[in-house]
């Protein structure tokens, strides 16, 4: 038994449903355990006036059942990409302290979902307690390391190189960091899904209420709609992906590049598509589980979670060899790995599988014993979670063994 806070500014709050839903899962997970949480999310003051005033109507704290998170607020100034690492930084590391100090006993371990703002908040913190802090490691920060200002590098250095333990949610950014660690301590703390959420035995009757023919070959994506995601490849594809009986859903929550897909769609020769926005869980798994194929063709991941729920709902996978999706996606046996940036490699790899539907399946099959054999389920990652947190709380460190050479 031990006591955790954990700072998580990209969570759900009851008006943002959908926001950070992995740091949710990790925690409720976590809560499963012997450990006992508190739970920090802090949200930006709000303006009175314009799109983020909507802020101002978020409780300070709000029930999950699984475990309560309280909503302090901090100075966020825009544009994000002037003061994210300056003032707004300051604004939050040091609001953070004090909050915990007024609200919270002294845990036993302080742990961040992300590097910065979470980490990099919660040093003061840890250093005035003398109480050890893990990190969550994720995609956006370690990939893009080396393109960041000095400040920003200055400060994620700092975090990572203050923290007791680095858990990266793949092996390509547990060496990222690692690189930048004065020494080692990244390990691999793998995200996963249930495969019993995924109504793939109701495939069929999914299928009817959405209004896709049973032989009709459906091709999903799920993602930003963002260039790093891989939105321009699939729209240079679009004219030599097959037409035979196929259809498109594109399911996403941000980026900007979503009116430009919906004009490249109209423009091609597909009539049968759908791009969707703020798909909720349930939902979400139905598309999952009724679609033939799913593509994802990043420039930059850590281990997309979008992958994790193809493999549960048994679906075929089409990927860039990118970053952390080597490690989920074996190639030939639970999907196709494909070049990044090649929308000719896109399509061929989309055409072979509508063409080839005994292929689709077994790679689906594939996929799902490969997810349960390596235990890439919520449920193992929060007992891993608790593990290595014990492991540091008792040892001060991660076993050696932990840690990735």
């Amino acid at each position: 038994m031990y006591d955790a806070v954990i700072s998580a500014m990209n969570h759900p709050d009851p008006f943002n449903p959908y926001m950070g839903l992995f740091n949710f899962r990790s925690i409720k997970a976590l809560s499963t355990t012997d450990a006992s949480l508190d739970v920090v999310t802090p949200r930006p003051r709000a303006p009175p006036v314009g799109p983020y005033s909507e802020f101002s109507d978020i409780p300070s704290r709000h029930d999950y059942s699984s475990h309560e998170v309280h909503y302090p607020r901090f100075l966020y100034l825009l544009p994000q990409k002037i003061f994210k690492y300056t003032l707004s930084s300051r604004s939050f590391s040091e609001m953070l302290p004090k909050y915990i100090s007024t609200n919270f006993e002294t845990p036993d371990i302080c742990h961040a979902g992300h590097i910065h703002y979470d980490g990099y908040g919660l040093i003061p913190y840890c250093r005035t307690n003398d109480i050890p802090l893990t990190v969550m490691g994720r995609g956006k920060i370690l990939n893009n390391f080396y393109d960041l200002s000095q400040l920003s590098r200055k400060k994620i250095r700092e975090t990572l190189n203050y923290a007791d333990g680095i858990f990266c949610v793949s092996k390509s950014l547990a060496r990222i960091a690692n690189n930048i660690t004065e020494a080692p301590k990244a390990t691999v703390l793998p995200n996963g899904a249930n495969p019993s959420r995924y109504p793939t035995d109701n495939e069929a009757a999914i299928r009817r209420e959405l209004g896709i023919d049973q032989e009709t070959t459906l091709i999903m994506f799920c993602g930003g709609y963002t260039e790093r995601k891989g939105i321009n490849e699939i729209c240079d594809a679009l004219d030599s992906i097959r037409n035979d009986d196929i259809a498109f859903v594109f399911v996403g929550h941000y980026g900007d590049l979503r009116t430009d897909l919906i004009g490249e769609l109209k423009a091609s020769h597909h009539e049968n598509y759908r791009v969707l926005w703020e798909v909720p869980p349930l939902g979400l798994r139905r598309w999952f589980a009724a679609a033939d194929i799913f593509m994802l063709p990043s420039h930059a991941e850590g281990r997309p979670n979008t992958i994790y729920e193809s493999m549960a709902s048994e679906t075929a996978v089409v990927a860039s060899a990118v970053s952390g999706i080597p490690e989920q996606v074996v190639d030939g046996e639970t999907g196709l790995l494909i070049p990044e940036k090649d929308s000719n490699a896109l399509t061929t790899a989309l055409n072979s599988l509508i063409d080839d539907s005994k292929e689709r399946e077994r790679m689906g099959t594939n996929g799902k014993q490969r997810l349960i054999s390596k235990g890439w389920t919520w449920e193992a990652h929060g007992q891993r979670l608790a593990t290595l947190h014990e492991s540091i709380i008792n040892d001060g460190q991660l076993p050696a063994s932990e840690v990735l050479g």
